[in-house]
Order: structure tokens, then sequence, then C-alpha cells
């Protein structure tokens, strides 16, 4: 009887193994970084300007905000080409997640400093910044989160992903708004830029994707 009762147990902690695995844990935290600007320049930002009596829909430079996740492809290269002095040496994927991760920061920091009532022109401006820095994350966070996973771990880690972009997406559109209600939307805004974070921590926790490693010792060989 103990027998029975023991392979149902043994396959739930086998089906649930594979989520808990370091690198599938990285895909969801690198998810939760990748969704929160989308839903800082989306639904939230339409929260702010409504309260302002601004509908976007007037103001045509809001329709490029989301562009720059459509074209992210033109820039590409540059993230997997270019060198980073001095952050460079923590490994190519590693410093471009630090710098753009900063990148993010600043620029959903300068959009929570805007003024929709004095220069909505500025904040159709700042929100495309928010949404080129938010490509570009995403950019560094697809290479980091493909060249971590094992091949059997794609599947999994995919999904990890998708759970991750979707909390971070949800997450930071509604603690925004708590926040916004309670201390204004420039600590919203502020307080929203930490869900950065997940991904800078995990690209520092785990280091350089051991793929990466060998990919960039297999190039120097070859150019030696």
């Amino acid at each position: 009887m103990s027998e029975i009762g023991a392979a149902p147990r043994r396959d739930w902690a086998s089906a649930i193994k594979p989520y808990l695995e370091k690198e599938s844990l990285a895909a969801f935290f690198l998810g939760v970084s990748s969704g929160f600007p989308y839903a800082l320049i989306g639904a939230t930002l339409t929260s702010r300007l409504a309260q302002d009596g601004i509908d976007k829909k007037t103001v045509t430079a809001f329709t490029l905000v989301f562009l720059a996740y459509n074209l992210k492809f033109l820039w590409a290269w540059v993230i997997d080409g270019v060198r980073l002095p001095v952050l460079g040496r923590l490994g190519q994927r590693v410093s471009w997640m630090l710098l753009v991760g900063l990148a993010v920061i600043a620029a959903v920091t300068n959009l929570a400093l805007v003024d929709p009532a004095a220069d909505i022109a500025w904040v159709a401006t700042s929100a495309i910044l928010v949404g080129i820095a938010g490509a570009t994350f995403d950019i560094v966070i697809d290479a980091y989160r493909i060249e971590t996973l094992r091949p059997d771990q794609l599947g999994v880690g995919s999904g990890m992903t998708q759970y991750g972009w979707r909390i971070g997406s949800a997450g930071a559109g509604a603690l925004a708004q708590v926040v916004a209600a309670r201390a204004g939307w420039e600590v919203a805004y502020m307080t929203c830029a930490a869900f950065a974070l997940p991904a800078m921590l995990t690209a520092l926790v785990l280091g350089e994707p051991a793929r990466r490693r060998v990919a960039e010792r297999a190039k120097g060989i070859g150019e030696a």
C-alpha cells in the first residue's frame, strides 16, 4: 500500500522538478523583466494621461511607442557583436544585460518625471525611449535565455518565460495603479523601474551562459 502511495508522489516530484531547475527559474525572472516596460507604455500610460484629460489617440507620436518592438532586429547585431569596454569582462551577455537594464531604469525614471499637462510631446518622446530600451532589453534577455537553457529545457523554459512576462506585465501595471493612488505617478513609475532588477541579478548570479563561452573560445581559436 505504501508503494502505491509513493508512486504518485514520485511522479509529482519528477513532473515539477524541471520547473525548479536554475535555468528554468532564470527564464522566469528574465520574463518578469521583459514584460514590465510594455505595461508601463501601454494601459498604465493611458490611465495616467486620462487623469489629465489627455487621449493618447490625439497625439500622433504615441503610435510610434511600440514600433521599436517590431524593429529590434535592426540593432540586434550590436548586442551580439559589439564588446563593451570594462563591463565586457563580465561576458558579452552579462555586460549588455547590465547596461541595457540600467538604460531601461533610466528611461522609465525619465518618463516618471515628465508632466503630461506641461509637455505632452516630451511625454510621447519619453515613452518612445522606454519602448526602445525595453525592446533592446528583450534582445539581450532572449539571447541570454536561449544560451542558458539546455536543449531539453527549451520547452519548460519557454513556458516559464511566458509566465514571467505576464506576471511582470500585470504586476507592474497593478503596482503602478496602487502606488499612483497613494503617492503619485512619479513615485509609481520609479517604483516599477525595479522590475528590471530580476534579469540583471539573474545574469550576475548565473554569469555568462556556458554555450556563449564555448562559442567565443571556438571563435578565438578560429581567428588564431
